[in-house]
């Protein structure tokens, strides 16, 4: 003999034996089972005994009812079976074995499992029956996953999506912890979006590789561990399901609760498997967007960007044409060119250019951090991983996750941290200094120098493994001597920049000036050039600057005047500790390098 149990609601745990007299399940108090919910019609469903058969008959409900997640009009009911009417769920039990009935293998009782600690439960990898568990219990579930699906339709980008998701899971499964893991369609690798802590998934080396293999073996599962130490008695289990479209897995949802708040059971597992088949295509259709949209202002900036590379030179026009070639793909980048020569903008341009441009662009200016320095600003720190480390900090490797790593001056890093920014490059991973879990970041990485790398390779300056890395699309910018043309343009470009700054200067510059700066031998290059400039904004008395505001009538003019670089650097130096007063970090900001280089240079 049959009865149907009470799994939810007020009458939690009650049963009601089926016999031949229908039991009627509705709102209104005549009703054997009454439920007091407004989704419940007044007269919704009755179980009754046919034949033999227990029966299942909706009585012309508004919201139907759910055998198994299916709605049905009239059926026959096996042990197992789940009747959902409204938010009330009953299961079909056997109340007793009738003497000499064949026993009847239970359809439901067979996929409900026990939990064990450190056990996890799997669903099958079959598709149909992932999608099978995947179906709502309830009307309530029902009309939650519709209203879902019609939030989702209204996403245009992945965030808002994102945004979204986030709502209606807090909302329904209310965790203690959630993420979100998309596989990034070019690399093939999982991308973690910050819903919950990263930091935290990516320490819990086994929830990070069950996710992993759900999104492998296309399979859910739920995991129950415990909370802490044994002796708190305290729990936390985890469901986690692949998010999947046809044949193609697209990433994976994972929610963890923590007891005695909550504990996930299967069929909380089975209703994040219907959020995931119903967010699964407008993952692929948010995706197709934005790739339409990031490629269509590509195309459109990359016809008409100029950017601050200012100079119609045929050389400046092959490079503007080469940064926008490589902006579109995801290479490695070497900017080759001599001191002041504008690297920094070239890399700024291909960042701006790229998919990437509304991600993160960092600098890293490898002359100008101290060797000792170099791992705690570039990977970070715990704290206390040395004297003076009084916080946990983040390094700039981890502030350009996701976007480009500028590594300028790459020509002056030392050998021992070559080997460390390779390995990061190349692996994905690193360690902040003083910690043992394993950091990942995925970055587009742009490195400048002014030195010929290959002679420093050769010399065994520099390792011939990461110039490899690095070389694989090259950029190189010709210094201001070989561009001549351009100096016109430049010169009246720094002037605007002072006239927007400070509001006030001369309107132009005079025949005699612009032929003067055309002869210069422009040792320090636009950086130079700007500082020129700026000089004679501020000394000129006229309208329009003239050749003295200039104050290159040191024997500097003519391209035969030929100084030795050694000699314009300490000439340069000097002039700009006479700017700045001896004030030698000023003087390095001036010069654009790091105090400690300055340092370097005025000892020798």
């Amino acid at each position: 003999m049959l009865q149907i149990v009470s799994k939810s609601g007020a009458s939690s745990g009650r049963a009601w034996p089926i016999v031949e007299r229908p039991l009627i399940l509705g709102r209104d108090a005549s009703c054997a089972i009454r439920l007091n919910d407004p989704v419940v019609s007044r007269l919704h469903c009755q179980v009754y005994l046919r034949d033999g058969q227990a029966r299942i008959l909706d009585m012309d409900s508004r919201n139907a009812t759910l055998v198994n997640g299916m709605p049905v009009q009239d059926g026959v009911l096996n042990p197992g079976d789940e009747i959902a009417v409204g938010a009330s769920v009953f299961l079909v039990t056997q109340l007793y074995e009738e003497r000499g009935a064949p026993k009847r293998k239970s359809s439901k009782l067979s996929d409900t499992s026990s939990l064990k600690i450190d056990a996890p439960i799997y669903s099958s990898a079959s598709g149909d029956s992932l999608f099978r568990k995947g179906t709502p219990h309830t009307t309530v579930e029902l009309a939650h996953l519709f209203s879902f699906g019609r939030a989702l339709s209204q996403a245009s980008t992945t965030s808002e999506l994102i945004s979204i998701l986030e709502h209606h899971i807090r909302e329904q499964f209310t965790p203690s912890a959630f993420w979100v893991v998309l596989v990034c369609e070019e690399e093939k690798a999982p991308v973690i979006f910050p819903v919950s802590d990263v930091h935290v998934l990516r320490d819990d080396e086994t929830l990070y590789q069950h996710i992993g293999q759900a999104i492998v073996d296309k399979r859910s599962l739920l995991l129950p561990q415990l909370l802490g130490a044994a002796a708190s008695g305290g729990v936390k289990t985890t469901i986690i399901s692949p998010v999947v479209l046809g044949q193609e897995v697209l990433g994976a949802l994972a929610a963890q609760s923590h007891s005695p708040e909550r504990v996930y059971e299967e069929s909380d597992l089975s209703y994040l498997i219907a959020h995931a088949y119903a967010l699964a295509p407008y993952i692929r259709v948010v995706d197709r967007l934005e790739r339409l949209e990031v490629e269509n202002q590509r195309l459109v900036a990359g016809l008409a960007y100029d950017g601050a590379i200012v100079g119609e030179s045929a050389a400046i026009a092959a490079l503007r044409s080469q940064a926008r070639d490589v902006a579109r793909s995801r290479l490695s980048v070497l900017i080759l060119g001599d001191t002041g020569t504008g690297k920094e903008l070239v890399a700024r341009m291909v960042h701006e250019l790229s998919d990437l441009a509304d991600k993160p662009l960092v600098i890293v200016n490898c002359a100008a951090i101290p060797d000792e320095l170099f791992e705690s600003e570039v990977f970070g720190h715990e704290k206390g991983a040395f004297t003076g480390a009084h916080t946990s900090k983040a390094g700039l490797l981890e502030e350009s996750n996701g976007g480009t790593l500028f590594l300028d001056e790459i020509g002056d890093l030392s050998l021992a941290n070559q080997a460390r920014i390779l390995r990061a490059i190349e692996t994905g991973t690193y360690r902040r200094l003083g910690a043992g879990a394993v950091r990942h970041a995925t970055v587009r990485v742009v490195a400048a120098t002014n030195k010929n790398l290959e002679e420093e390779v050769t010399a065994g300056r520099f390792r011939r493994d990461l110039y490899h890395r690095l070389n694989t699309f090259i950029l190189r910018l010709p210094p201001l001597r070989e561009r001549r043309g351009d100096i016109p343009a430049l010169a009246e470009h720094f002037r605007r920049q002072v006239v927007k700054r400070d509001g006030r200067g001369p309107s132009g510059f005079s025949d005699d000036a612009l032929r003067a700066l055309e002869r210069h031998g422009w040792s320090g290059n636009v950086r130079e050039l700007r500082n020129v400039v700026e000089r004679a904004m501020v000394v000129a008395k006229n309208e329009t600057i003239i050749e003295a505001d200039l104050g290159l009538s040191d024997g500097a003019l003519a391209d035969t005047a030929f100084v030795p670089l050694a000699e314009m650097e300490r000439r340069h130096i000097e002039e700009a500790l006479q700017r700045a007063s001896g004030n030698v970090p000023e003087a390095a900001a001036l010069l654009g390098i790091g105090r400690s280089t300055l340092y370097r240079k005025i000892e020798k």
